[in-house]
Formats: C-alpha cells, structure tokens, sequence
C-alpha cells in the first residue's frame, strides 16, 4: 500500500496547474502546405513531415519533445513513490498455460512480471520437476513472452521456438530439442500477425506462414503481406520449403494453418487483413498437388477445433451471431449440421484479440460464454450435451484460449483478474474438476478492493454494460479521481486484468471504469457490428455516454475523470476528448492510431481496414473523417491536459500518429492546459523495451494524472491508511 502523501501543487513549479496559468513553451514545430484531395474534398495535412520517422528532422524534433515530457514528469515530487510502488507489485513470476506433448508438458516463465523474456521449460509429467529447455537471454535474439511462441511437435521431441530481435514484430523461428539442444533449422519471413504454426502427423516438419520481409530500416512503413503457407522439413534449408497455399493476386490477407488429427488434411483459415469473417479450405495432404477446397466463405468467423475422419467441427457464428458449434462432413460438403447451438451467453470465440477460449479436447468441447459479468466455462460431450459448468469470477477472463491436445482428458488455463496476474488452472475432464497448477504471488491483499458491473444507456438508449473497480468504503461524493478505459474494436471482450499501475491508482483512493462499448464482443458478432465502420461513432457515444453517467452519480467529477485508450482505441480516446473536451480531466493516449485517414499506409495498421474502412470507399472516408482526431481539432479550444506516449519502433501503430497529433493538439490548445508527448525510445508495441522502462512509463501516467487532476492531500486520504 502506498505510504505517501500527494503534496499540494504549489509545489510543483514550472509547470503548475495551481493559481495563474501560463502556456508551455513547445518545440517549434513547422507547418507544410500539404493538402490531399479524397472523393472530391480536400484535407489539410500539415504535419506530413513527421511521417518520415526516421529522418533526422523528425528525430531531432521527437527528441525535443521528450525532454520537455521528461522536465515535466521527472520534476513531480509524487513520481518516486509511485515508482517504488509499481516496481514493487510487478515482481511475480508469470506462467504460461502448458502445452502437452505425448506426456510431456512445455511452458514459459517470465521473471518479475514485466519482463520481456521468457525461459522455455519442459517436465515430464505434470508433478515432475521442470528442467529448462531455452534461455534466450545469453542471446541478442528474445524469446517473446506470450504462450503461444512456442510449439512442441506431437511426439515433443522438438519445439519451434518464435524469436525475435528486440521490439519488432518480425520473427525468426528456431527449432530446439526437449534437451535443450539447438537444432540448424532457421526461418525468417516470420511475423506476430500470424506466427502459428502445425506439424504433420510424423513430426518430421511443420506448416507456417512465411511474409514478404520488408528492407532493413523499413520495419515501420512497409506492409504485412504473407506469401503464403509453406511446409518446412526438418533438417532443410529454408529455400527448399515448398509452397502449400497461397493468394496472389490478392495482398494482404494473413492465412493460418491447422493439421486434423489423422494428419491427412491440412486446414486453411484465410482472412483478408484484420477481418473477423474468414474463408475455410481444405487440402488433402496425401495428394501430390491436393487442391485447397473452400468449407466456408468469409461471411462469417469460424475456427476450426477438431476432427473425426472427414468430421470436421467448427465454432462459427455464421447463422448465430452469440457462436455456435458445428460440424461438417467433407464427404458431404454442403451438409453442416450443429453440435453445440447457440445459446442467450455468446460464446467468447470470435475475437482476433486475446485468442479465442473455444477448443476440442478428447470426445468434448469446452467454451467460455459471457454471461454479462460473469464468465462460465461449459463443456460438452461430442454430441453437444452439456457435462459441466465451471462459473469464474466476475470481471476475469481466460486469456489465449485453452491449452491440451485433442486425444487428452485434461485442459490448461489461464485466469486473468483484476488482481491476479495469471493463475493456471487444470481442469480434469474425466472428473471434472479445476485445481491450481501455478500461481503468481503477490505482496497486497485482494480483498481490499471491489468489483462491480452497472450499465448505462447511450446516447441511442442502449443499454451498455461498465465494470468499475475502487477500494471499498469510497464515498460517492464526486471527488474521486477516476481512470476510465475503452477499446470497442475487433470483437474484443473487455475484462478486467491486472495492472500494477492500477492496482496502485486504487490504493490511493481511484477509480477503475472499464466500459464495454459496441465494437467489442460482449454480447456476440452483433454488438461488435454496430462498433465497427460507419458505425465506430457508436464506440465513442458509448465511451462518452459512460463519463456522463460516472459523473452523474457522484462516482467522480468531470475534473477528474481521466479518459484513456491505446491502439486501435486511441482514435476512440483521441475523439471523445475533442467531442466532448469538458467532461473530462486528463487523458491518457497510449500507442496509438489517431490519422484515420494514412493509417492504413503503416505497418500491422494496414490490416486494420476490414474494422475501421478505408478512405478508398467513399462512404467509409466519410466517416472516418467524421471523428479522426488528427482532422478535427479546433484551434483555440480548451482540451484536458494529455499524456501521449509512443513506441519509437513501434510496427503496429507507428509513432507517426503520435507526433503528428501531438502537434496538431498543441498548436489547438487554447488553454494552458499541457499537452506532452512520451516517446519510449527503442519500445515497440508496448509501454517499454526494457523491464524499467516499463516501470517508467507507469509511474509517468500517475504522477502526470496527480498533477493534471490537482490532487491533493485529502484525495489520497486512503493511500495512509
């Protein structure tokens, strides 16, 4: 717990909201006559420049700017303890779910929660001692720390292990024996957008998805496009990998490849971009040249989970917007029939973000299903009958799916909750029953906080669902600071998780909003439709319409409410606080996307039009540039103070859109509120390449939300307590 005192903000001169305040000196930032013409009408675009991020210009210009962050955050006396606090609760060990491999089990560790390498481990049975396979540290090459880098052959004998060099999304994957010994295999062309892979029934190689590598230096701008899925044998150079499928006429699209379980045919899941609706074909593999035969078009989304023989079995919410199970017979390729149907809870299965928590494990299904707050895993017999139903805690969520082979009678899992950062579960199918399997340990009580889901209406009366988090005994009496976040995208199920810096936001009197708008998956495919497109100004009526109701009834007050987003959320963010600038305090804008209109021109972003259109359809351009913050800043207009902070290597929202609407803000800015941009030099798509920069970062935001909220000394009346 926090054994500090916010001081007053006399204090915390130059740059004090207190009293008479007086505009910052900014950078100097040049303008250009830039103008661009789209469908008849013409945008201005003056800070174009900015785009060539590694030029030394923009460099000398980013660098300018972080000092002046830097004067600004180093300067505040609250900071040090926020730090000492936050570096203190990210000291946990983080496990991955294990993956089985013919009884042999492969998981990760991440030392001290926050770091960016993994130690790949492997045990022979589940209560054997682990031994360690690979500790990439020694390396110049990390091993990413998220479950699904590494992948045991069936027989585990081996692991394709996916590397990668620093911040980049670009990957190498390197195989490596249950002994730890490094085998000669190595391919490149390997991206995070699509990095599974699937081996063949005998082992002896395995199917993944090579990329066009972009030039050295070109990380950051060049486009995501797979070549294909090749298979690899083992032992070969990769120039011998042969060419399964592939689209050439058509770029763009991110392919992932599944073996059945007789290893006679190989499962093609092709999307185009970053769609949610997927095509589904099928080859033969013991075919010579076996043609790829299309199961499913893309209207839908469908993961494939299993087979018996030519049964294939399927989540899809193609006919049932909540998910469904079905399966199809190839014998009888127009004959679908249902396994599992669709139920009033959607089942978690259709996001592109976080994995989906649906799979075939033995004779049965287990799904995770939404129902409001509460998550519940079910799992049904291969008839579809219903055998059991595990209810999780309010506000969690099973985060990359489950884990365990399709002939076992065990699943893994792992559990995220607002105050645990990972705990793995065992579920044993054959009795039914969950036990612990590893936890992360942590040093604060649990039960000190509380968790609840009220709902709100839109500005279109509907009815909108909102977890909120606190100490418990807060007051509703309006002076509680609040940090209310929003993501609305890509069918993404909102879930409260552990955050250090918000677990310390909590000890010190805040609030936690987490509003689950229209874009996300909460309640199936139909609430992520009305979020996305021409109606992604539904996303942000929703996120506006949950500060109105938090300040209506007393949660906080409009000078300290904190609005906060990232990603794809930072245009959701970015337009909000220009919507509606007095209903907030602070905002918090975090790698984000904020030029709706070149977005796709940049890295991973590319794949992002199949969600948020493209200013090459009329209509979309429209509404794209109805809420793009870059483009709708009105100069002379009073915004809440903003912190935005980039990844300077960043190849999924590139810092681009953080320089130029930094500048843009700043220009606008008709008060002497600040507007401050964080540029985490050498970070990619995250808040740190390094383990203290993390830490960093997350101290930066609160002190920079003391501050910009003027807290004082009654306001973290709790944080002594």
């Amino acid at each position: 717990m926090l054994k500090f005192s916010l001081l007053s903000l006399s204090i915390l001169l130059p740059f004090s909201l207190a009293g008479a305040q007086k505009k910052i000196d900014y950078p100097v930032t040049k303008r250009v006559d830039q103008v661009d013409t789209f469908h008849g009408v013409t945008v201005a675009d003056p800070y174009r420049w900015l785009e060539e991020m590694d030029s030394d210009e923009t460099r000398a210009w980013a660098r300018a700017q972080d000092d002046l962050a830097e004067s600004f955050l180093k300067s505040l006396p609250a900071r040090e303890a926020f730090r000492e606090r936050i570096a203190s609760i990210s000291k946990y060990d983080l496990y991955s779910a294990p993956v089985r491999a013919r009884g042999r089990y492969f998981f990760t560790k991440s030392l001290d929660g926050v770091g960016n390498n993994a130690l790949l481990y492997a045990q022979d049975g589940p209560n054997a001692e682990p031994r360690l396979v690979l500790d990439p540290r020694p390396d110049d090459l990390k091993l990413r720390a998220f479950q699904h880098d590494f992948y045991p052959s069936n027989d585990g004998r081996f692991v394709a292990c996916s590397l990668v060099r620093g911040q980049s999304r670009w990957r190498q994957m390197k195989i490596i024996g249950a002994d730890g010994q490094a085998q000669p295999d190595l391919l490149t062309g390997i991206h995070a957008i699509s990095n599974n892979i699937a081996w063949s029934k005998d082992d002896e190689g395995f199917f993944y998805v090579r990329f066009e590598e972009p030039k050295a230096g070109e990380e950051m701008k060049a486009a995501v496009n797979a070549r294909g899925i090749y298979y690899h044998r083992l032992g070969s150079k990769q120039s011998e990998d042969r060419l399964v499928y592939s689209r050439p006429n058509q770029r763009g699209w991110i392919f992932t490849p599944y073996v059945t379980d007789d290893g006679r045919y190989l499962i093609i899941d092709a999307r185009n971009g970053g769609s949610s609706k997927n095509h589904i074909l099928y080859s033969d593999l013991t075919l010579p040249k076996g043609e790829a035969i299309e199961l499913f078009k893309d209207d839908a989304a469908h993961t494939f989970l299993g087979s018996r023989g030519t049964r294939f079995f399927f989540y899809t919410d193609r006919e049932a917007p909540r998910g469904r199970i079905v399966a199809v017979d190839i014998d009888s390729p127009y004959r679908m029939t249902t396994v599992v149907s669709e139920s009033k809870e959607p089942i978690a299965g259709g996001s592109l973000v976080g994995g989906n928590a649906v799979g075939m494990f033995g004779s049965r299904f287990a799904a995770m299903y939404l129902s409001e707050a509460s998550p519940l895993i079910r799992i049904f017999d291969i008839g579809g009958r219903l055998q059991q139903t595990l209810k999780l805690p309010e506000g969690s969520s099973v985060w990359g799916g489950f884990s365990g082979t399709r002939s076992g009678d065990e699943i893994f899992y792992a559990l995220l909750t607002l105050t645990s950062p990972r705990t793995i579960y065992r579920l044993d199918l054959r009795t039914g029953k969950a036990s612990v399997f590893r936890r992360a340990e942590l040093n604060f009580k649990e039960s000190d906080f509380a968790i609840k889901q009220v709902f709100y209406q839109s500005k279109d009366g509907t009815r909108v669902p909102m977890f909120l988090a606190h100490k418990k005994g807060i007051k509703l009496d309006g002076s509680n600071p609040a940090l209310m976040y929003g993501y609305g995208a890509f069918g993404w199920n909102s879930f409260l998780f552990y955050q250090p810096q918000v677990l310390a936001w909590m000890e010190m009197g805040g609030i936690y909003a987490l509003p689950r708008i229209r874009g996300g998956g909460e309640y199936g495919a139909d609430w992520h439709n009305q979020g996305m497109k021409l109606k992604e100004q539904n996303s942000i009526d929703d996120f506006i319409a949950a500060a109105r109701w938090l300040i209506a009834n007393k949660y906080t007050s409009a000078s300290k409410l904190v609005a906060n987003g990232g990603s794809a959320s930072g245009a959701l963010v970015g337009a909000a606080i220009i919507q509606r600038p007095e209903l907030f305090g602070a905002a918090l804008i975090d790698i984000p996307v904020l030029d709706m209109l070149r977005y796709e021109r940049f890295g991973a972003a590319r794949t992002w039009t199949q969600e948020f259109g493209s200013v090459e359809n009329a209509d979309e351009f429209k509404a794209l540039l109805s809420y793009s913050p870059y483009h709708n800043l009105k100069p002379g207009r009073c915004y809440p103070p903003t912190l935005i902070r980039v990844g300077e290597r960043d190849e999924t929202a590139t810092p681009l859109h953080g320089y130029k609407f930094a500048a843009a803000m700043q220009a606008a800015q008709g008060c002497a509120s600040p507007v401050l941009l964080k540029v985490i030099w050498g970070a990619g798509h995250n808040l740190g390449a390094t383990d203290e920069q993390v830490i960093e970062s997350r101290a930066d935001e609160l002190a920079f939300l003391a501050l910009a909220l003027r807290l004082s000394p009654k306001d973290s009346a709790s944080a002594r307590n």
